[in-house]
């Protein structure tokens, strides 16, 4: 390193000599003195020098080497792809740019710490150097991902990447054993190619970077490969979450609500919430579109907050004017039930409101029992004691344990519309739904089939012993201010009456 007293050390070397010449009889010449100062002066800066470079060189290394993985730096593989361009527009070839992925790592790094986190990491990268072909250019890019290179030859095109994601795959997700821990963990991977998916080291690391998101989504442990498709509809997920927001906020998004009935007799016994949105510059976009969107990106918590807020608003209108109002459900997420305030919430909202907590339904999936079932058991309980009705939705089309069915306090089971879509035609639709509505009645649940459209469909259901449907065989879904005047509410109020 360099010695922070060398500026001084020549600076008084100098002084030194320049006295000692001062003091010499004339007849001694100065010559010597100066070249005594010289040689001095060179041994300083050549020791200087030698350290000045051996520094950089340190610092170069750590810049294009990472410490922890040995692999190329972010700084040093982004320079590499760069210059891997250049050369492949040189001599038309392709470049793939393959990002690799870990799949929940940060499970790994919570629950044995960092420091084993890292030396998995590091073994990660061995397992990369070893099953990546050796022409292959490999860099660590932070966090638990990886990026790899690789100029394709004539002869190597789709197939020969996807062969070799699977091997990458196959050897990344093995066990490791680290800190005598035996660790397992998958990846997915992206990839983009050069030219055709883009001409600039930034366009191809963002659109590889797309393809393993779209990879993580479809289940992980799989690879991706980046297509114009993917770009525009990404795209258009970006422009329905900027506007989804500005909807939340200008509150022009709009509640309607389905009458449910009873199929025997055929009188509204409730009615589902349904968000309702018709976007100036997207159109009118479909719950089915934005809901995940909403869910992927945040969204999904001040939204289902939204629904609830306008639905109690929305039944203390309807009480005002004297109409007989049916228990209304109420799609809630799993975002929205994994946050902890989520019952205090909904209790404040029900209590500003006045709102009879019997006249709400709350609809739950399967995916949020999977994942936190013992704090969910809790709080669906919780709510089953203050008088909320409880609905497992899209039953069969998920997980489907049946010891949600005996454990937790459930009051309804709803038949996902894809098995009544085809009831009619097809025997093992049939035959499923079937044996739903008997194991339901058996736990003393009842059954509602939603997406019910023909007369046939209604006879079959009917035949099983279904107890509660919804569809446009009924009635479609009301704006708030039409639900009056529709005849089933008509029928429910004179009821009432």
């Amino acid at each position: 390193m360099k010695n922070k007293h060398t500026h001084t050390i020549v600076f008084c070397t100098v002084f030194a000599c320049g006295v000692v010449a001062s003091l010499m009889p004339w007849e001694f010449s100065s010559l010597w003195v100066f070249s005594f100062l010289a040689l001095v002066l060179s041994f300083y800066t050549k020791k200087f020098l030698s350290n000045y470079d051996a520094v950089l060189d340190s610092v170069n290394k750590r810049i294009e080497t990472d410490e922890l993985t040995g692999l190329f730096s972010r700084y040093q593989i982004q320079q590499e792809l760069n210059q891997l361009i250049l050369s492949c527009h040189a001599q038309d070839k392709k470049l793939a740019a393959c990002v690799l992925d870990l799949d929940h790592f940060k499970t790994i790094n919570d629950a044995f710490g960092h420091e084993v986190g890292d030396k998995l990491l590091a073994s990660v990268a061995q397992r990369l150097v070893f099953v990546c072909p050796p022409k292959a250019v490999i860099g660590y890019l932070g966090g638990d991902a990886f990026l790899v290179l690789l100029v394709l030859d004539s002869d190597q095109d789709k197939p020969y990447l996807v062969s070799l994601s699977k091997r990458v795959i196959d050897h990344v997700s093995q066990s490791y054993y680290v800190e005598a821990l035996t660790l397992n963990i998958g990846c997915s991977i992206g990839v983009a190619v050069y030219p055709e998916f883009g001409l600039d080291a930034a366009t191809l690391m963002k659109n590889a970077d797309m393809a393993v998101y779209r990879a993580k989504s479809a289940g992980r442990a799989t690879y991706y490969f980046y297509d114009g498709e993917m770009g525009r509809q990404f795209a258009r997920n970006v422009r329905i979450e900027t506007r989804l927001r500005q909807a939340l906020q200008n509150e022009s998004l709009e509640m309607h609500f389905q009458p449910k009935v009873d199929l025997m007799t055929e009188r509204c016994v409730g009615m589902e919430a349904l968000l309702r949105w018709n976007d100036a510059e997207l159109g009118c976009v479909s719950p089915a579109e934005f809901i995940p969107i909403a869910e992927q990106t945040g969204v999904i918590l001040p939204l289902g907050e939204w629904v609830f807020e306008q639905t109690f608003r929305h039944i203390l209108e309807w009480q005002k004017q004297g109409i007989a109002v049916p228990p209304i459900a109420i799609n809630c997420s799993a975002a929205q039930l994994k946050r902890a305030d989520f019952l205090m919430k909904l209790l404040a909202l029900l209590e500003k409101y006045q709102i009879d907590p019997s006249l709400l339904e709350v609809e739950v999936t399967e995916s949020i029992l999977i994942e936190d079932a013992t704090i969910c058991a809790e709080l669906l309980n919780e709510m089953s004691h203050l008088g909320i009705k409880l609905a497992i939705d899209d039953f069969g089309t998920g997980y489907s344990s049946l010891s949600y069915l005996k454990d937790l306090p459930f009051h309804y089971v709803k038949i996902d519309q894809v098995f009544i879509r085809n009831i009619v035609n097809d025997k093992s639709h049939a035959a499923l739904t079937n044996a739903i509505i008997s194991l339901s009645h058996s736990l003393n649940l009842k059954v509602i089939a939603e997406g019910i459209t023909s007369l046939e469909q209604l006879a079959l259901l009917r035949e099983y012993g279904c107890d509660i449907g919804q569809g446009y065989l009924f009635s479609k879904a009301l704006g708030a201010d039409s639900l009056a005047s529709d005849p089933m509410i008509v029928a429910l109020n004179e009821q009432a009456l």
